[in-house]
């Protein structure tokens, strides 16, 4: 019988970075002589006792161990008063106020607390003693560690081969050819704005390289023995692996043999109609198409924002009866009374459906076959489970990499910016024309069979189960010519 191997992975806790780490656990964690660790913060840890629970009887129970500290976001906040604090518009002069940021949002802990979690990190990979390390390609201290102990470990992403290789690229590319983070200019950079672009990264590399706090870290990195700057994050000897498709990038891009896509790396999910009766009932109203509008965790809703919201959807409704709303929101107080005063007819007529919480996963119900449109903020996982469930896409970006997510669905045809004139918020009219674009013209019937296109080659060229993927080439470094 072969000799058990162990895979502990390392990540933040925050869902968009954890969400492929806990879909590739869960999936290791099926397979014979596999027994899978997870070592992160402690939010985490209700979401490790959940899979479990998906997990018994059948398969390893994943071990969790705490990495003590501030996670990621509440480090964070410490920076700023709210997630809000990070939010910025597009543009030149937008993605120049996100620099301000940037160092505490790479590194949001002190020095003395980044070299606790070093410490802290490496009693685990001790304690643990694994086959093979996963590291969560945001946590830069998991990473600091594996190259101290030179242990055998992958970089698992949730995003695109233009976050790691696009700066590598031949001929410069990274500076003329694609889009400044944070600038939502669009895919390839016009002409016209190429010194803007140009002047963005070289101004964005001077603010994060010239940092104190960058300059301190890596003093103390190399004290604690590692090599090269806290900014390097691409190795060619490291495997890495990304829940993206060619065909979902930016055309010309150059992904080298070790960095591995897997297409959409998503967590198992329960059916709508298995889960939640009464909403799969709604969801399958004869006759009707449904909008899914679901921004994230991270957004603070205020009222003017949800007004502008709720008026485009007032407008979608209007010229498209046949349509139906479903919005995660919490809606209470003055953002209660600002639904009610733009689309409260709707609401009561069952038109549109206002819940704080949904019982089935958000990926759950893209899957529905009455889904017709996914409004969300451009985050990764939401693109991704939009690219598998063939839906197409409304972003409304409010940050960084969000901007290129919704350049991406206007480059691919697979869905529109929803804000490009209002961002980081919503306007009632060009929401409202962003909805119309999407779910009634030939445009969209187009933006439509592009993105079911998509989806069959994730199905076809991918296999259509990027959490297999990457666990099969995991268990091929552990075991190699073997899967």
């Amino acid at each position: 019988m072969p000799e058990e191997s162990i895979v502990l992975f390392i990540t933040n806790s925050e869902y968009g970075q954890a969400n492929v780490v806990l879909a590739v656990a869960y999936e290791l964690a099926q397979r014979p002589n596999v027994k899978v660790h997870i070592a992160s913060f402690s939010p985490l840890r209700k979401r490790v006792a959940k899979l479990n629970i998906l997990l018994a009887p059948a398969a390893n129970i994943i071990e969790f161990h705490e990495i003590p500290g501030l996670s990621f976001e509440e480090a964070l906040l410490r920076h700023v008063s709210s997630v809000d604090g990070v939010v910025h518009p597009p543009g030149y002069h937008g993605a120049i106020k996100s620099h301000g940021r940037i160092v505490n949002s790479m590194v949001p802990w002190s020095l003395e607390e980044y070299h606790e979690q070093l410490l802290s990190i490496e009693r685990i990979v001790e304690d643990a003693n694994p086959s093979r390390i996963v590291v969560e390609s945001l946590l830069s201290g998991g990473l600091d560690v594996c190259r101290k102990l030179e242990r055998p470990y992958t970089v698992l992403s949730p995003n695109t081969p233009k976050d790691l290789v696009g700066m590598i690229q031949p001929g410069f590319r990274g500076f003329w050819k694609y889009p400044a983070l944070g600038s939502g200019f669009s895919f390839p950079v016009p002409l016209h704005l190429i010194p803007a672009n140009i002047a963005l990264i070289l101004r964005m590399i001077f603010t994060v390289v010239t940092a104190s706090k960058m300059k301190q870290l890596d003093a103390l990195r190399r004290e604690y023995g590692v090599k090269g700057s806290i900014l390097e994050q691409f190795s060619p000897q490291v495997p890495y692996i990304l829940p993206a498709m060619l065909e979902t990038e930016f055309s010309g891009l150059q992904v080298p043999p070790n960095v591995h896509l897997a297409g959409p790396i998503l967590l198992p999910h329960v059916p709508v109609e298995e889960c939640d009766s009464q909403l799969s009932e709604w969801l399958s109203n004869p006759g009707t198409k449904t909008v899914l509008i679901n921004l994230g965790s991270h957004v603070t809703f205020k009222p003017d924002h949800v007004r502008h919201i709720a008026g485009g959807i007032r407008t979608l409704l209007d010229r498209l009866p046949e349509i139906q709303v479903l919005w995660k929101l919490m809606a209470d107080g003055e953002v209660q009374s600002a639904l009610e005063e733009v689309i409260g007819k709707h609401v009561e007529a069952g038109k549109v459906k206002v819940v704080d919480w949904l019982e089935a996963e958000p990926y759950a119900v893209l899957c529905h076959p009455n889904i017709s449109c996914f409004v969300h903020h451009g985050g990764a996982n939401s693109f991704f489970e939009a690219i598998s469930a063939g839906v197409p896409h409304i972003v409304l970006p409010i940050w960084y990499d969000t901007y290129d997510y919704a350049q991406r669905v206007e480059t691919l045809n697979i869905g529109v910016w929803g804000s490009p004139k209002s961002a980081p918020y919503a306007e009632t009219k060009e929401f409202g024309d962003a909805l119309v674009k999407v779910l009634g013209s030939k445009e969209g019937e187009a933006m439509a069979r592009n993105a079911k296109a998509l989806a069959d080659v994730y199905r076809t060229k991918y296999g259509g189960n990027g959490r297999k993927a990457a666990a099969d080439w995991i268990t091929n470094e552990l075991n190699p010519g073997r899967t």
